[in-house]
């Protein structure tokens, strides 16, 4: 099973909804999450809802199919301090998404 690697305050994390017959950049409403902006507590339940996404990636001849919309997650991180930034994305199908992500891509919120 995936596992989220270990994200710190350096962490960024952008939200897109990609795909559909007719896909439109203000449709997909990107958002920039810089984890330094938030406390522990805050960062840790988007850590939750990023777990919670991992089941239901997907790869990318998998998703984004005919009409079907995903959302697009993109980490940057740093695994250790003074190590080169890395790179993880997640492709998540918009039925499957869980509503947590949904919110935190429409509103920038995690309750």
């Amino acid at each position: 099973m995936r596992e989220l690697p270990p994200l710190g305050e350096d962490t960024v994390v952008r939200l897109s909804r990609q795909g559909g017959f007719a896909p439109l950049h203000a449709l997909s409403k990107p958002r920039e999450i810089e984890f330094g902006q938030y406390d522990s507590a805050q960062r840790g339940r988007i850590c939750s809802v990023l777990e919670r996404c991992l089941p239901e990636s997907g790869e990318p001849t998998q998703v984004g199919r005919g009409d079907q919309r995903y959302f697009k997650v993109e980490l940057r991180f740093r695994p250790q301090p003074a190590a080169q930034e890395d790179e993880l994305t997640l492709l998540i199908p918009e039925d499957r998404a869980p509503s947590e992500l949904v919110r935190l891509w429409d509103k920038g919120l995690v309750e």
